[in-house]
């Protein structure tokens, strides 16, 4: 929807006045030309760095191991330099574009160190490498929400490839090790959205601070909704635990009390309603790794709907619309999964696919009304 159309929009339902909305098209019409020269300069620099590029990948295996260090030391070396000039004249986006580029210099020069002395580590190692070096001085510089969405997306990405090697490497029985790796992983996203909540860190870094509970939050609505699958499986996997079968269960309790722990003592209301739902996420965890639940595979249909029905609910004192629509959203999609499970052989066919299709459309269109009413009645948004 185009901007003029929106401030119209808002003009009608008596948000912003007609002179607000000439201002806002005034300023907004300024940029026009200045947007069109970056994308342009953009463009130009692309194509020069682009052909730099093929230039030097054609004669990749032609340059020495020697050559490419000193050029990819220099690079390096350039861009710290752009980081302490930035940092030195305040010129924000200087100093944290060039922490940005840099940080991923030094991922490539791991690589290519490996290349040139034929080094025979994983890419697990080298990213573990790469975060120890460079958080230090991403977390000294980088203060934008850009950097600090791309630290802590490298720390969740490192820590799932590296957690089992670290496991596994010691010596304890092969249960036991599955529980550690069980609770490790179940532990994440409830660190980093604690993490976030923490004062000193809103005060240090605000940008990271919302990148920990954005992260955190995310991670714990994706692992309440990937439990749901665990209802299609029997329960031996939890006996192969042997005398820890209980310990899966034993996580989710412990999660649930240290965030109701958690509510009761922090003050602000957004972080207590995450901390609600991340205790309601624990109960729906504990509910599908209970040792002696039924095995019955409807039960992956509800556990699912009745879970993003209560992402919904939360959605709301948080202020999320769009939250509350993919939660309609997944609800529907979800529900249409239980159609096709119900009805496999008939998809199969020519007649049934075009049902099918048909049903899904009306529930889409279903679903979009229900989610405008939801809003309309809870937001105070026109439907």
């Amino acid at each position: 929807m185009g901007l003029k159309r929106k401030l119209r929009q808002w003009q009608s339902a008596e948000l912003i006045s007609a002179a607000q909305t000439n201002s806002i098209l005034s300023h907004e019409r300024q940029g026009i030309g200045q947007k069109y020269f970056r994308g342009l300069v953009a463009i130009a620099l692309l194509a020069i760095f682009g052909g730099a590029a093929l230039m030097v990948a054609a004669n990749w295996a032609h340059i020495s191991g020697g050559i490419k260090l000193s050029a990819h030391f220099s690079l390096n070396a350039a861009f710290a330099y752009i980081l302490w000039h930035g940092r030195e004249t305040s010129h924000y986006w200087k100093r944290e574009g060039a922490t940005f580029i840099l940080a991923g210099l030094n991922l490539t020069l791991i690589a290519l160190i490996g290349q040139v002395f034929q080094l025979s580590g994983t890419l697990e190692s080298a990213l573990l490498l790469w975060l120890i070096i460079t958080t230090p001085f991403i977390f000294l510089f980088g203060t934008s929400r850009m950097n600090a969405v791309m630290w802590t997306a490298a720390l969740i990405i490192t820590l799932g490839l590296n957690l089992y090697d670290i496991i596994d490497a010691l010596s304890i029985p092969s249960y036991k090790k599955e529980c550690l790796f069980i609770f490790a992983v179940a532990s994440i996203p409830g660190i980093l959205m604690l993490s976030g909540m923490s004062p000193k860190l809103r005060a240090l870094r605000p940008e990271w601070q919302q990148s920990y509970i954005l992260a955190g939050s995310g991670l714990i609505i994706a692992g309440g909704m990937f439990t749901s699958l665990a209802w299609y499986t029997d329960t031996d996997y939890l006996h192969n635990l042997k005398s820890l079968h209980w310990f899966p269960a034993a996580i989710s309790i412990f999660w649930c009390a240290i965030f109701i722990i958690m509510r009761s003592i922090i003050q602000s209301q957004t972080y207590k309603t995450l901390c609600l739902l991340a205790a309601v996420t624990s109960l729906f965890a504990l509910t599908a790794s209970l040792p002696f639940r039924p095995e019955v595979d409807t039960m992956a249909t509800v556990h699912f709907v009745c879970f993003m029905a209560v992402i919904g609910y939360f959605a709301i004192p948080l202020g999320m619309h769009g939250l509350v629509t993919l939660a309609v959203l997944f609800i529907t999609l979800r529900l249409f999964i239980f159609y096709i499970e119900l009805t496999g052989p008939m998809f199969a066919m020519g007649f049934g696919m075009i049902v099918t299709g048909v049903i899904l459309l009306i529930a889409l269109k279903f679903a979009l009304k229900i989610d405008k009413k939801i809003k309309a009645k809870l937001f105070d948004i026109g439907a």
